[in-house]
């Protein structure tokens, strides 16, 4: 009995920790699928935010590298920026990010 409770924990752990987005439009699934080609293997996370009466999705890629930026994707996948990277970018179309968003969420994390 302790051995097929054991197999069901891991399956439902390896389940839930997979590739699948908590919420969003479907085409995040896609960008995702994209995102993990390249993305850190165990930091990486996508965030959901109110932006200028939006919902936007930030890709941040993780720590593994430097300068990696975090692209900002609108609910139709485009994307709108970028954030960080190389030359440190704090601004999605003229607004600073940070000021102008509300965080919403975390719905994906590796």
């Amino acid at each position: 009995m302790k051995t097929l409770l054991r197999i069901l924990s891991l399956t439902l752990l390896t389940w839930s920790c997979g590739s699948r987005i908590q919420r969003g439009p479907e085409c995040l699934t896609t960008a995702l699928e994209g995102f993990q080609s390249w993305c850190c293997a165990s930091t990486a996370h996508v965030d959901e935010y109110q932006f200028q009466g939006q919902l936007v999705y930030l890709f941040d890629p993780g720590t593994c590298g430097a300068d990696m930026p975090t692209y900002v994707l609108d609910t139709q996948c485009d994307t709108l920026g970028f954030l960080g990277g190389f030359a440190g970018f704090t601004e999605i179309q003229g607004l600073d990010f940070a000021a102008y968003s509300s965080f919403q969420g975390t719905i994906w994390h590796n």
